[in-house]
Parts: structure tokens; C-alpha cells; sequence
């Protein structure tokens, strides 16, 4: 039999085993496992006792964390990420158009200036009331009319028939500087934007716009020497002001915009 005081000693060095050995008391009555949210917010070593949680936020990636749910809008290439602003086509249905193709935004009510009819403003004559003084008359708008060649001595007649201004995209080569000097005789406003290239510039074009957005400046004839650059000019004018591409190009042709220019002005707009 073991004396009491053979036991009172033996206790001690039986703590001092137990701690020599590692033993760290995770009895489930000394040490309850660790919580689901502790686990979630804790690393694993932390709490030797807790069982592994798989799905805790250990990190952002999908890699680390076989339980995250996979992002198809996580930061990636535009190529690769179908979430990635201007992803897709930039020309396609409801894709952006090109940043380089100038245009104004699409609730600019100066778009609608050469159709406001409600406006009592004057207007340019149709066809049928025309004297056979512009080649190729046709009236696109209201406010603005179009043609081509212009007969010598015609500027006189076209102040009789109510026009008030004459833009005309002949160049200089074509005589542009004696059309002038005829249409300021005949008390007539003029402006030359000689277009010398397949489709009128950009610049060309938001001169154009600053005159036909102007009621001051109606009525107003533009013409050249067949109607294809003013039916250029019109579609590209058209689409500056924010009238979807083909609708612009459509109107371009009513106003006298063939094929041989038709290609140039789809380019700049970006088709």
C-alpha cells in the first residue's frame, strides 16, 4: 500500500509528465470546439481542436477557397470577361460607337430644328414650285433644300423664291468665288465649304451643322455640282446630330448621295 505521502508527491510528477509529453487538455469538457463563425474568422491553427473548415475565408481567390463561388465579372481581360465595360462589338447592336467618330449626344434637340414645322418659320419651296434654275432640286427638310449644278444668274431667282442663304461645296476650282460674289449681288447669305475629298470632312460637317441649326440662316438651299457630295453631307450631318447611322445614310440618298461616295461616309461613321 502506497503511504499518503508517496501519493501527495507522485501527483505532482504526474503534471509534470503530462506537460512534458504535450498533452493540452482538449477534453470536449475543458475545450469545446471552436464555433462556425470563429472558424470563419480564425486560421486553422489557431484553434487546434476545431475540425477543418474548407470554407473559410482564407482568401479572395476561387483557387484557395474551393467553396467561393465562381465571379464571371472578376477583374480580367475585356477579351476574357463578359462583364467588362465595352466587351462585345464596337459597332454591334447596342455596342458604343468608336470614341474618333465625333457625334453629338442623342437628345439634341437641334437635330429636329429642320423639321420643327409647328415653328413659323419660313420654308423652302417644293419641286413643283422650283423654276428649273437648280439641277437635281429636292427638298430634304422644311427648312433646308438641295441641288446640284446652279445656273448663272440663278442666285437672283432663288431670293425671289423666299431662300435666304446658299452653302455651297463646290471648291474653288469649280468657280466657287464668282458664285459668291453673285449670291451676296442677289442679297442672298453664302457660305463655301468646297468638299474636294470622296466625303466631306468632320470639320466640314460641324460647319454645316452651326449653319443648318440655325432658323436665322432658313431657308436655306446647299448645293454642288450633282447633289452626291450634298447627299454626303446631309447623312454625315444627320448622324453628328445623333440620328442612328442608317437612317442617316437613308436620308443622305433622298437628298442625292450615290454609291460612289456612299462607302467614304459609312467609313467616317464608323460601319
Amino acid at each position: 500500500m502506497i503511504s499518503y505521502r508517496y501519493r501527495r508527491a507522485a501527483l505532482p510528477v504526474a503534471i509534470t509528465i503530462a506537460l512534458g509529453l504535450g498533452v493540452t487538455g482538449c477534453s470536449d469538457s475543458q475545450n469545446p470546439p471552436a464555433t462556425q463563425a470563429q472558424t470563419s474568422n480564425q486560421a486553422a491553427t489557431a484553434n487546434p481542436c476545431a475540425a477543418a473548415n474548407p470554407c473559410a475565408a482564407a482568401s479572395q481567390s476561387a483557387g484557395a477557397n474551393p467553396c467561393a463561388a465562381a465571379n464571371p465579372c472578376a477583374a480580367a481581360s475585356p477579351s476574357a470577361n463578359p462583364c467588362a465595360a465595352g466587351a462585345g462589338s464596337a459597332n454591334g447592336a447596342g455596342g458604343p460607337m468608336p470614341a474618333a467618330v465625333p457625334r453629338e449626344d442623342t437628345q439634341n434637340p437641334d437635330r429636329a430644328l429642320p423639321y420643327a414645322i409647328e415653328n413659323d418659320w419660313a420654308k423652302v419651296p417644293f419641286g413643283s414650285e422650283m423654276p428649273p434654275v437648280v439641277k437635281n432640286y429636292n427638298r430634304p427638310s422644311p427648312f433646308i433644300a438641295a441641288g446640284g449644278h446652279v445656273e448663272k444668274g440663278a442666285m437672283a431667282e432663288l431670293k425671289a423664291q423666299g431662300f435666304k442663304t446658299v452653302v455651297s461645296l463646290l471648291t474653288e476650282e469649280e468657280g466657287v468665288a464668282e458664285e459668291e460674289a453673285e449670291a451676296h449681288a442677289a442679297g442672298l447669305n453664302f457660305h463655301g465649304l468646297g468638299v474636294s475629298t470622296t466625303a466631306p470632312t468632320w470639320d466640314q460637317v460641324k460647319a454645316f451643322s452651326k449653319i443648318a441649326s440655325s432658323p436665322a440662316n432658313y431657308p436655306i438651299l446647299v448645293h454642288c455640282a450633282s447633289s452626291n457630295r450634298v447627299g454626303a453631307m446631309w447623312a454625315l450631318y444627320r448622324f453628328h446630330m445623333g440620328v442612328p447611322p442608317e437612317i442617316a445614310i437613308e436620308e443622305g440618298r433622298a437628298a442625292g448621295l450615290k454609291t460612289s461616295r456612299e462607302g467614304a461616309v459609312r467609313e467616317l461613321m464608323g460601319l
